[in-house]
């Protein structure tokens, strides 16, 4: 009997773990259709004021949260390369920037509340612009 609860148990584990991996995939592949549809349609709503010409945008998925069945936390990386308006002037450089943003699953179909929320900001400026 203790064999046959031990492998119950184990059982209950495994389809658990299983069904927060097919969640976890399936916001990941959502945080990627937004951030893909993003940069599609050229929507620059989300990039930061100061950007003056972006010559490359890298995004990265960095973590994923499930708060509960039907709701997660992505922690995302954008990397904006290009021109910008700093304190010194218009500088060439990269501008990283960090979201956590929300995502709701609707049936099977997992979609991003709004924007998102900056969380951390780092820059590398390479020096004055280039006339």
């Amino acid at each position: 009997m203790k064999k046959i609860m031990t492998a119950v148990s184990l059982a209950c584990v495994l389809a658990a773990g299983c069904a927060s991996m097919g969640n976890t995939d399936a916001v990941r592949a959502a945080a990627y259709s937004a951030l893909g549809t993003a940069q599609i349609t050229n929507d620059t709503s989300n990039r930061p004021s100061e950007l003056v010409e972006l010559t490359k945008l890298s995004t990265h998925v960095d973590s994923i949260a499930l708060n509960s069945p039907t709701e997660a936390t992505v922690l995302t990386t954008y990397k904006y390369k290009g021109r910008f308006n700093t304190d010194g002037g218009e500088k060439n450089g990269v501008l990283t920037i960090q979201r956590k943003s929300q995502f709701t699953k609707n049936g099977d179909v997992w979609s991003q509340n709004g924007s998102g929320e900056e969380v951390a900001r780092s820059s590398s400026w390479s020096g004055a612009k280039q006339s």
